[in-house]
């Protein structure tokens, strides 16, 4: 699910729970943990943002050497 983190104003991806904490995740490998209650579901707007992100990522590790 795409949510809006208020605390870091990033959208990312939950990937999972913990007590009061929610496990976030961008394309990027980015991961961090938030409070529930600064996290609200993402707009139609912040889901096309982070597919775009996503796209880029891609497109500037295409190519390069893995390790």
């Amino acid at each position: 699910m795409v949510v809006y983190d208020r605390t870091y104003e990033m959208v990312a991806v939950i990937r999972g729970f913990t007590g009061p904490l929610v496990h976030l995740a961008r394309p990027t490998g980015l991961e961090w943990q938030s409070r529930w209650v600064s996290v609200r579901p993402g707009t139609a707007y912040e889901q096309r943002q982070l597919r775009a992100l996503a796209a880029l990522h891609r497109l500037r590790h295409k190519g390069l050497p893995v390790g």
